[in-house]
């Protein structure tokens, strides 16, 4: 048997937005330009997770003994997207 080294060369697409910043993902790319211009912006009530993370007690259906549940639930300012879209508004 014989061992012998290669190179490879790949090809991929880089997206880059117009503040110069590379990405791999042309979605990720996209969103960054809506964050940069202002189109968007993170929201403030769930930091970008665009969920809430509830801690409930209740009791145990087998034992009656209570135990603490936990739950995702959506932010309601954003809608569980995790940022708020700019409007404007005629009058």
């Amino acid at each position: 048997m014989k061992i012998v080294k290669r190179q490879k060369t790949v090809e991929y697409n880089v997206y880059i937005a117009d503040d110069g910043k590379e990405f791999d993902n042309k979605k990720d790319c996209a969103f960054h330009d809506r964050l940069v211009h202002g189109e968007i912006k993170i929201c403030e009530e769930c930091k970008g997770k665009g969920y809430f993370i509830e801690e409930y007690e209740d009791d145990n259906y087998h034992t009656g003994a209570p135990e603490i549940y936990t739950r995702h639930v959506d932010c309601k300012c954003c809608k569980g997207k995790g940022y708020l879209e700019k409007k404007t508004v005629w009058e």
